[in-house]
């Protein structure tokens, strides 16, 4: 992790930003630990959009229309590899999720329920690949075993003798998507059965946890090799000085830490926005690359509201602002925040932007350019259903790919693709969250 790059970026933030700039704290102290450990794990899903340029002719429109008004047309037809046949619908990301990542469970137990409803509306199982397989829930478990036996050969390394070793799921008080972890921990089980695994929240480990003269970590008596954290992405996770220490607790053991506190640094809609601009992405890529290139491309453009901050310069803030409140549906102001329903749009974002424009909470604030994306109908299954009769609504998606890492200072270990997760949500919807009840879980069809 490149310490002064994101010493530059967070620094503005953290001044007006007391969450941040506690989580920044952990990570100092931790820097000056005489035992640290360096092995680190990321569980990421990176989301995408596909979005639709605005100068897109009407002979264009309607042959994109008719090859994706629904899955049995698109049935009728071959996969289409040819760009051309796609010209004037761009990838753009849409966030990049390094905590608490959810759906990697059920994403995989999702594709054969659709296979199945496929078959039922007369779509031939021939054409099952075209749904392609999801294997998230085993990437993600096999990268948590990886985890603990790399856990286990640092231990050695430092003489140190270990026990049978356990996995911590931290979590909320009232988890609402605790049968998405499940499905992962259970497929881990599967896999290893004899690795254990313990549930705990911040509250019981603040008298549950110890840590011995070497740092590692014990709960319940057991010896913990890897820490995932399902929750700590809030404010409202650390009510007081004494959850914030256990946070630092966990951060200093000698389990690795999935996220470590670095990378929830990272994940920040700040770094994000300065991942967008040139001068940062070639910090980390050849700018001669194709690799530069093709992620450059798939960035909307993303603004900082204060020059302070060294991402937009004043000339270009000032556009941004003038254009976003005469077409304020063009953009989302995003702030420093995970978890969703956060965001502003429309009206909203008006009163929201005029509101701070004066003042330093505005640094805590993204003004980035808004995903117009590919509007399509479909039916929906969800709570509100009356009766499981099905609603046919506009749509739009949001297309998730997780990926698994796992490093130790510059060498890494595992870089992997793990898997993908689609969500549609209705049009009139801004957010897209599942938990939160803004869309559902769906699955790709192959075009």
């Amino acid at each position: 992790m490149n310490h002064e790059f994101l010493d530059d970026v967070l620094k503005p933030v953290l001044a007006v930003d007391h969450y941040l700039r506690s989580l920044w704290g952990i990570y100092s102290r931790i820097r000056t630990n005489e035992i640290t450990q360096d092995i680190v794990l990321g569980l990421n899903r990176s989301d995408y959009m596909l979005h639709v340029q605005g100068d897109l002719c009407d002979t264009k429109r309607t042959s994109l229309a008719n090859r994706l008004q629904s899955t049995v047309v698109a049935a009728q037809s071959d996969i289409e590899t040819q760009d051309e046949a796609w010209d004037g619908l761009l990838i753009r990301q849409v966030e990049f999720n390094m905590i608490a990542c959810s759906f990697c469970g059920l994403a995989q137990r999702i594709v054969p329920q659709h296979r199945i409803s496929l078959s039922l509306h007369g779509i031939s199982s021939d054409l099952n690949n075209r749904v392609p397989d999801c294997f998230s829930a085993d990437k993600f478990s096999e990268a948590l075993l990886s985890a603990c036996r790399m856990y286990v050969e640092d231990c050695s390394r430092r003489n140190l003798i270990t026990s049978n070793i356990s996995i911590l799921v931290v979590v909320g008080k009232n988890e609402k998507n605790i049968y998405d972890q499940r499905a992962l921990i259970g497929c881990l089980l599967l896999k290893n059965p004899k690795v254990n695994v313990l549930y705990h929240s911040f509250d019981y480990l603040k008298t549950g946890l110890k840590l011995d003269v070497n740092s590692r970590l014990f709960v319940d008596n057991q010896e913990v090799a890897v820490v995932y954290f399902r929750t700590g992405y809030t404010p409202d996770a650390f009510p007081d000085d004494e959850t914030w220490d256990v946070k630092y607790q966990l951060e200093r053991s000698l389990a690795i830490k999935c996220p470590c506190i670095q990378y929830m640094l990272a994940n920040t809609k700040i770094v994000q926005a300065a991942l967008s601009k040139p001068k940062y992405l070639s910090r980390f890529f050849n700018p001669d690359s194709s690799s530069y290139l093709n992620i450059l491309s798939t960035f909307a453009h993303q603004y900082t509201l204060d020059e302070e901050m060294g991402i937009s310069d004043s000339t270009e803030i000032q556009f941004v602002i003038n254009d976003c409140l005469l077409r304020p549906d063009n953009y989302v102001l995003k702030p420093q925040r995970e978890g969703g329903g956060n965001n502003y749009f429309g009206e909203e974002l008006v009163q929201k932007l005029k509101s701070i424009m004066n003042h330093s909470e505005k640094k805590l604030y993204v003004l980035m350019e808004r995903i117009q994306p590919y509007i399509f109908e479909n039916s929906i299954l969800n709570s509100t259903s009356a009766s499981g009769e099905l609603n046919v609504k506009k749509m739009v998606t949001e297309l998730g790919i997780f990926g698994a890492i796992l490093a130790c200072k510059d060498e890494i270990f595992l870089n992997e693709f793990s898997g993908h997760l689609l969500r549609s949500k209705p049009l009139e919807s801004n957010e897209g969250g599942i938990v939160a009840g803004y869309g559902c879980l769906d699955s790709p069809f192959l075009v």
